[in-house]
């Protein structure tokens, strides 16, 4: 069986904006939430749900740290 992953994200313009929504999230925030206010990646709408996927099909970095 071929791995998979799942994950959600969401993506910012400056480590600082980075560094506070990380501690609104480890309070407690929802991270949907933020990720639907925050996020400039189109699965912003989606709460930064990005689904299941293999190895391979995100961009290196990404892929680096999910496998």
């Amino acid at each position: 069986m071929a791995k998979r992953a799942s994950a959600r994200h969401l993506l910012v313009e400056t480590e600082a904006q980075c560094l506070e929504l990380k501690k609104q999230i480890e309070n407690g925030a929802d991270f949907a939430e933020i990720a639907k206010a925050h996020s400039t990646c189109p699965s912003a709408a989606q709460g930064g749900e990005l689904g299941e996927f293999g190895p391979g099909m995100m961009v290196a970095e990404f892929d680096k740290v999910v496998f």
